[in-house]
């Protein structure tokens, strides 16, 4: 039996990998075609600070598996990664003067990924926590938040779930991928 689960965890592993291949593509082209100026600049990296606040916040109260998180972001939306993640993205586009990546960016993002999302995450967090996450699903929404928290429980934000949810890779990601849109202009004196 212990094969079995290997080999499906095996096959998860490299469905995941081959799904982020587009990703890679993406954060490529916006880089090799970067042409910051002004504006975009200010306005992107704006986008960017913003959607990275929120992914910290909502990193710092998830817990994942352990229980159903209602405390931080997750008492208003039920989504706050994801918040972050387009906030991240729109930032990255625009900073970069790329549209055509921000439009397709966003058609992925809709049509693909969070459909895609709903279905597993949605499958699993019933599964683990049953008729507490479906009391959740149904009074919290998914990416515009409510006006008044879904819980009165509090939790603080806590920097061991955000080294746990692995939120410091991807703040030097940004920090990497802030440096090389920047820099691009500069590129042809050096290469």
């Amino acid at each position: 039996m212990r094969g079995v689960d290997w080999e499906q965890n095996e096959e998860g592993l490299m469905r995941k990998k081959i799904r982020r291949i587009p990703l890679y593509i993406g954060a490529i082209l916006l880089i090799v075609f970067a042409k910051p100026h002004s504006a975009g600049i200010l306005i992107g990296l704006l986008l960017i600070f913003l959607g990275e606040m929120i992914r910290i916040w909502a990193a710092g109260h998830l817990q994942k598996n352990e229980v159903l998180t209602v405390t931080g972001p997750y008492a208003y939306v039920k989504n706050p990664l994801y918040i972050g993640s387009i906030f991240i993205t729109a930032g990255f586009c625009i900073l970069a003067d790329n549209i055509y990546l921000l439009a397709a960016a966003f058609f992925m993002f809709c049509f693909h990924y969070i459909p895609y999302k709903k279905r597993v995450e949605g499958d699993r967090l019933k599964k683990i926590f049953g008729s507490q996450y479906e009391d959740y699903d149904e009074k919290v929404p998914e990416y515009l938040p409510r006006w008044t928290p879904f819980s009165k429980e509090r939790f603080p934000w806590r920097f061991k779930s955000f080294i746990e949810n692995s939120e410091e890779g991807i703040l030097l990601m940004i920090i990497g991928g802030i440096i090389l849109i920047l820099s691009r202009p500069f590129w042809g004196a050096v290469f």
